[in-house]
């Protein structure tokens, strides 16, 4: 069991709880025969049990991010969107069990991590020296966390028990150099068990609706799994093969398609890599219903003062929609662009959605769905 304290161990666990991203860490089978002996000796409490997301009752988290950035400069929005979103967007599942002042939290992006709610302040120094004050308290079913520091240091994340315990409200508030006042963004979550399981980090993602074409207004993206085309998955194992013939042969085009994608960022060749797109996307990362020429604009941007662009790609995870009509591609990317003055390097996992055109497969949608590092 990950057990911490306060200060910036805290801070980073409780953030992965309510986040994006960690690094698997599988448990033993003696140590889940452990952890459902200790499950049946907790007291009974509204808030212990695992929970899944309530997207309808949730905040859009593409709202929230688009308020909190509408007055930054527009070459600034495009980068904070990202930013922003990718820190704020939720797990699909948690769970939680509270024994007295100590409260265990997992979730399907992180491993487990137990808080000790006394309301205590504790004080720890970070790497560069500056002093991160951190307080965990219980107020009846409401765990409290608090953090405060420099600017990027202070957020704090509320778990509220709500009807009867059937519902658990996650209040996050975080704050930015970039923004006058903080972000505020609550996520309801429905209970589905009264007991907690630990095994559900990095389960994959809940389906959270039937039509992939049109999920404009769902943040977490859905999965189909009843025809897919994959090879290893971006962030967790790989799926079967379930598909043959037409949709097999597609696969590879799409595969192809994505090589000469890359290669055209790279050589910086903007017609080149504009023939990969609709006229018109519904999703250009936090942007929606744009044009292609909004997009070569953008592109054409990054292309004009970068000196290297430098994309690799994992092979991706294809799942056909509308009967091998249009397909999802997730896939690592590892990118570095560099300018002179500066250099940006990272990897997430990212997104294309593809529609099947007489003049073969265009790109209708782009965005990061994941930030690894």
């Amino acid at each position: 069991m990950n057990k911490a304290s306060g200060g910036v161990a805290t801070i980073l666990a409780v953030w992965l709880m309510v986040s994006s991203g960690a690094t698997l860490q599988a448990q033993n089978a003696p140590q889940r025969r452990a952890d459902r002996r200790a499950a049946s000796a907790v007291a009974a409490s509204p808030l212990n049990g695992v929970y899944r997301i309530d997207i309808a009752a949730s905040d859009k988290l593409y709202t929230v991010v688009a308020e909190a950035s509408s007055n930054l400069p527009f070459g600034e929005q495009q980068r904070f969107f990202i930013d922003l979103a990718v820190r704020l967007t939720p797990p699909d599942l948690l769970a939680v069990e509270r024994r007295g002042r100590r409260v265990t939290i997992g979730s399907s992006r992180a491993p487990r991590v137990t808080l000790v709610a006394d309301g205590a302040l504790r004080s720890e120094r970070a790497e560069d020296g500056h002093i991160i004050n951190t307080r965990i308290a219980l107020d009846g079913e409401r765990l409290t966390f608090t953090s405060s520091g420099r600017t990027e240091d202070d957020f704090s994340v509320i778990f509220a028990s709500a009807a009867d315990g059937q519902r658990l409200r996650v209040t996050r508030r975080i704050s930015a150099a970039q923004l006058n006042e903080p972000v505020i963004i609550q996520t309801v979550y429905n209970k589905i068990s009264d007991t907690p399981r630990w095994d559900i980090y990095d389960e994959p993602r809940l389906a959270v609706g039937t039509d992939d074409a049109d999920d404009d207004d769902d943040e977490t993206p859905p999965v189909t799994t009843t025809t897919a085309a994959t090879t290893t998955a971006p962030a967790a194992t790989p799926r079967t093969p379930r598909v043959a013939g037409v949709e097999s042969t597609q696969a590879g085009v799409l595969r192809q398609s994505l090589d000469e994608w890359i290669a055209a960022t790279n050589a910086r060749n903007i017609e080149r890599q504009m023939s990969f797109y609709m006229p018109a996307l519904k999703a250009f990362y936090l942007t929606r219903n744009v044009s292609r020429a909004f997009v070569r604009a953008e592109k054409g941007r990054v292309f004009a003062t970068a000196g290297l662009i430098d994309i690799r790609a994992q092979e991706p995870e294809l799942i056909f929609t509308d009967a091998g009509r249009a397909a999802i591609m997730r896939f690592r990317k590892k990118y570095r662009i560099e300018n002179g003055r500066q250099s940006r390097r990272g990897e997430v996992v990212q997104e294309l959605r593809w529609r099947r055109t007489g003049a073969g497969w265009k790109i209708f949608s782009e965005r990061d769905i994941r930030v690894i590092r």
